[in-house]
């Protein structure tokens, strides 16, 4: 296991904009409490909300996802998973 946290936080996630010039970088963002973490897969709980993240002016991420939940990074068959419980 990568990282788990059993409180509740802030979750945003993103698309990475690098994984559509090389197909080896993961395709996702993850960023909570200071980290930010590249993940090939994301699992999200059911019952776990989210609201959108609007960033026009930003010049790398226009919009993203947040949810409020627990946080689980793992290394799955070579892959990098997060999990949003």
């Amino acid at each position: 296991m990568l990282r788990e946290n059993k409180i509740k936080e802030e979750i945003v996630m993103s698309f990475n904009k690098k994984h559509n010039e090389d197909r080896n970088i993961p395709q996702w963002l993850i960023k909570s409490k200071g980290e930010t973490f590249y993940v090939n897969h994301v699992n999200i709980d059911k019952g776990v909300g989210f609201s959108t993240k609007e960033t026009p002016e930003n010049p790398h991420t226009k919009g993203s996802l947040k949810f409020k939940g627990q946080l689980k990074i793992e290394k799955e068959n070579d892959l990098i998973v997060a999990n949003i419980l």
